[in-house]
């Protein structure tokens, strides 16, 4: 399966949730264990449980932000996170709950096919100076799209074999590319 150019955003909230609910089952899926544990970001913290994987080493997050976007939070580690540990978040995923928002970064594209695929924006942060949009784009060795005016990483259709491999090396990617800036 390739992507090519007749592909649209979803924008209607069912839509996107349906494909959100499926985005987190395929993850959830390939977890051994659920961690509770507390997540950092710029400015404080979040008490939660997070799902591990060791097959990949990856651990992710996920929750609504009622009005706003579902919070998908990513991070790497060989080892099982220890209980009530501080995590770092390595890339967030966050697609709108509806409509177009160029305020997220994350989205769900659908091919002329039917097949719904995962996207980023790029702007990914980190609260160290040269870590952004630009950074990404430049530094960026994925496939990149022009998307209804808008650029997007593409991190994969969400219903491959593949998908949660890809999603892997989304967040390998960012890690990378955030080293750039240090």
């Amino acid at each position: 399966m390739s992507l090519g150019t007749a592909l649209f955003v979803l924008t209607d909230q069912k839509e996107i949730q349906k494909a959100q609910q499926e985005f987190v089952s395929r993850l959830s899926e390939i977890c051994d264990t659920k961690i509770p544990v507390k997540l950092g970001y710029k400015g404080g913290y979040e008490d939660c449980s997070i799902f591990w994987s060791k097959a990949l080493g990856l651990w992710f997050y996920s929750r609504k932000i009622a009005g706003s976007r579902y919070w998908n939070a990513f991070g790497l580690s060989q080892v099982a996170p220890r209980k009530n540990s501080m995590l770092s978040i390595i890339c967030e995923i966050n697609p709108p709950i509806r409509g177009f928002d160029r305020r997220v970064q994350g989205a769900f594209v659908q091919d002329h096919e039917g097949h719904i695929w995962l996207v980023h924006r790029g702007r990914i942060g980190g609260g160290r100076p040269g870590i952004g949009r630009r950074l990404f784009f430049e530094n960026y060795q994925g496939k990149v799209l022009e998307i209804e005016g808008d650029r997007f990483a593409i991190i994969g259709d969400i219903s491959s074999a593949a998908f949660v491999e890809r999603v892997k090396a989304f967040v390998q990617e960012i890690e990378r590319i955030k080293s750039l800036a240090t």
